[in-house]
């Protein structure tokens, strides 16, 4: 891969600065990722270099995913890497100009969903595992419809790989790192994570509801929430894709991916959606037999 000095380029603006890295657009239009000194450090905890996991070559098959142009040091020392600028949106607002039509549509929530799970699914049998997953500003949907994952450097390559972020929107990461289920060793996690990734992501982004809320409390109904409250809200009583999405969150039972199921529920139901507060884009989904 080309390496470049840092002094070599020239940016034309800032145009994202994170507790991790900031990100900039060059005169070029390429856009240049800049970690921070804490993430080198922790790259040095793990045993790991920096600069092996941007140069890794194990996804250069997965057209899903966007790879480095190339690797940008400051003499000796890796500080990041530049990538091409695409033109989409994120999985966080892909939505936000749907039409209550398009937001009752399973049909094209299903397709958006297959297309990611595949690229998932790709990354996974060549022993990556995408730890960062639910973080949904990491996932581009394109004009042609196609999806990209952008987050290159949260990517984890292999068992000896180390992963230097894992979503909040899994909870609290220690829970997954001590889990024989969902981890190698410290910090190096299997596949099971990615699958339970994907059904926090599904219920999110096509059914509008928070999976992490199950278990918590519920002041309406006094009591906790479950995932039958879940099926039941959506009313859904297909008995095989709700003991497999209550497989994919335990941590103890072996996951699997969904594409086949949600098709089923896309074959089987109509959703429709109601407007609860249009202006915050806050929505409730339910679905009916055909």
């Amino acid at each position: 891969m080309k390496k470049e000095q840092i002094s070599n380029l020239t940016v034309a603006k800032k145009i994202h600065s994170g507790e991790g890295s900031n990100i900039y657009k060059l005169t070029d239009d390429r856009l240049l990722k800049i970690v921070s000194s804490n993430v080198l450090q922790t790259c040095q905890i793990f045993g790991i270099t920096y600069e092996s996991k941007v140069s890794s070559d194990k996804a250069n098959n997965i057209k899903g995913i966007l790879k480095p142009s190339s690797i940008v040091y400051k003499d000796d020392i890796c500080l990041g890497y530049t990538m091409r600028e695409i033109k989409g949106e994120t999985l966080n607002t892909f939505d936000n100009k749907y039409t209550l039509d398009q937001r009752s549509d399973l049909k094209r929530y299903y397709e958006i969903y297959s297309k990611l799970e595949n690229i998932i699914i790709q990354g996974n049998n060549k022993g990556l595992v995408f730890p960062d997953l639910c973080t949904c500003d990491n996932i581009m949907l394109l004009p042609d419809g196609s999806i990209k994952i952008i987050d290159y450097d949260g990517i984890q390559f292999g068992k000896k790989d180390k992963t230097l972020a894992i979503s909040t929107s899994l909870g609290e990461p220690t829970r997954y790192v001590k889990s024989a289920k969902y981890s190698h060793s410290p910090f190096c996690f299997t596949k099971e994570l990615d699958i339970t990734s994907l059904t926090i992501l599904m219920f999110l982004v096509i059914f509008n509801i928070n999976l992490n809320n199950v278990g918590t409390y519920n002041p309406f109904t006094g009591q906790n929430v479950t995932l039958k409250d879940v099926f039941e809200l959506l009313n859904i009583d297909d008995e095989v894709f709700m003991n497999k999405v209550a497989a994919n969150l335990s941590f103890k039972d072996k996951g699997t991916y969904l594409q086949d199921e949600l098709y089923k529920i896309m074959r089987t139901y109509q959703m429709e959606s109601y407007p609860l507060n249009p202006k915050e884009k806050v929505y409730i989904k339910k679905l009916f037999k055909n």
